[in-house]
């Protein structure tokens, strides 16, 4: 592939999908023509290096794809890969655990065709009322990071050079879809966690009316503050990185800093009273019955201290590599100090 179908190919990147190789073709065309013409007048041959200097003239790949697309937009084309590529994993997520949910809700249970019937129209609706949810935070979420976050400290640099298309990437950049979906992640597990700790639970209709079975203990919601600290210093923290656009010793230290927070936490939820509040009794007269609980109980119970030492596991991984970092900046721009 030569240079010139490589900057093709990174203009396609942040161009909508629907004419993005009508757009890529004729970029082609015009590049292969502007070349050919150049070589002409300069009696140069029409190689690598009078390319390089060609796409220089033109311009960055990402402001290239812009002019592209004219038309007024809420996320625009500088975010709007990073943008679909978290909606679609919020879409399966949701999509994921209102189905486990569904079908926990019907293990046990001696339906008739009617109320299977209703249950899935129900499931249907809900799912949709979801979807239409997840849709509207994600979307607002990124709207507001579009008029918050400068597109110059979002795109990192004004320079751009035909080499980086072959260059490795630097391994102190951020990765702004990471942290974008780990924004999204912490803001909605802090939602459900204070305002609707309901929906982590067992709901089913009982007699025609909904009955909820909450899981989460008195313990967990004792050290719920400490949760929201650390959760809202994340949320802090990436939306400082998006601006950055790369890691310092600053972030570095902040981020062991937070991780070392989520152990503490995490061994404080290991070593105190069980955080599931689950009683075999509470299901008696639901569809899924007293015997199917205690099942249902046996499994679950176990998993929270899995659950918890992969989060420390997973802490402990992030500060190694946060230290190794430390210890080995190479060549970074630290967050701290007035960038040029």
């Amino acid at each position: 592939m030569n240079l010139i179908d490589r900057y093709v190919t990174e203009v396609g990147k942040h161009l909508p999908r629907k004419n993005r190789l009508d757009i890529e073709a004729e970029l082609r065309s015009t590049l292969e023509d502007m070349l050919e013409d150049r070589s002409q007048q300069t009696g140069r041959p029409a190689d690598e290096a009078l390319a390089t200097e060609l796409l220089q003239e033109y311009g960055a790949p990402r402001k290239v794809a812009a002019t592209y697309q004219t038309h007024p937009y809420l996320i625009g084309p500088r975010m709007f890969p990073t943008y679909t590529l978290v909606l679609k994993i919020v879409f399966f997520a949701v999509t994921l655990g209102l189905t486990i949910a569904t079908v926990i809700s019907w293990i046990g249970s001696n339906m008739s065709s009617p109320e299977v019937v209703q249950s899935l129209v129900d499931f249907a609706a809900g799912l949709v009322s979801a979807l239409v949810a997840a849709f509207g935070n994600v979307t607002l979420v990124f709207a507001i990071l579009e008029r918050t976050v400068p597109a110059s400290e979002f795109e990192g640099k004004d320079t751009w050079t035909p080499a980086e298309l072959t260059k490795e990437p630097e391994p102190d950049q951020i990765k702004p879809a990471e942290l974008i979906f780990e924004t999204i992640f912490i803001v909605a597990a802090l939602v459900i966690f204070n305002a609707y700790p309901q929906i982590i639970g067992f709901n089913f209709p009982v007699d025609g009316e909904w009955v909820s079975i909450p899981v989460l203990s008195e313990a967990f919601f004792r050290v719920l503050p400490w949760i929201n600290l650390v959760g809202a210093l994340e949320i802090g923290l990436n939306v400082y990185l998006l601006r950055q656009q790369i890691w310092g010793a600053g972030t570095r230290i902040a981020k062991i800093a937070l991780e070392a927070m989520n152990i503490v936490i995490a061994v404080m939820l290991l070593r105190g009273p069980s955080l599931l509040e689950l009683n075999a009794e509470s299901f008696a007269g639901t569809p899924i019955g007293v015997e199917t609980a205690e099942t249902l109980i046996r499994v679950f119970t176990p998993m929270v201290p899995v659950i918890l030492i992969i989060v420390i596991v997973v802490s402990v991984i992030e500060i190694v590599k946060g230290v190794l970092r430390l210890l080995r900046p190479g060549k970074v721009a630290y967050p701290f100090e007035k960038r040029s």
